[in-house]
């Protein structure tokens, strides 16, 4: 059972450049707590792309092959 869409991996890897984006230009004590949730951010994306992989529908016969929407960063 998969707990997370490849979607929803897509919007954690937003919500935590976000965060570290703003950590970032809030205080500079903050370095640290920002990079952690860069290395998230990139750990969600990866998980995303897995995710996205394993959602693609195969074809049967007759049928076209579709990919899941999924963007290449």
């Amino acid at each position: 059972m998969q707990l997370l869409t490849s979607h929803e991996a897509l919007a954690l890897t937003a919500k935590f450049v976000l965060t570290a984006d703003r950590m970032r230009s809030v205080d500079s004590g903050l370095q640290i707590r920002a990079k952690v949730y860069e290395t998230a951010s990139r750990i969600a994306f990866l998980r995303a792309h897995l995710l996205a992989r394993s959602e693609e529908t195969r074809p049967k016969f007759g049928e076209f092959f579709r990919r899941a929407a999924f963007a290449v960063a």
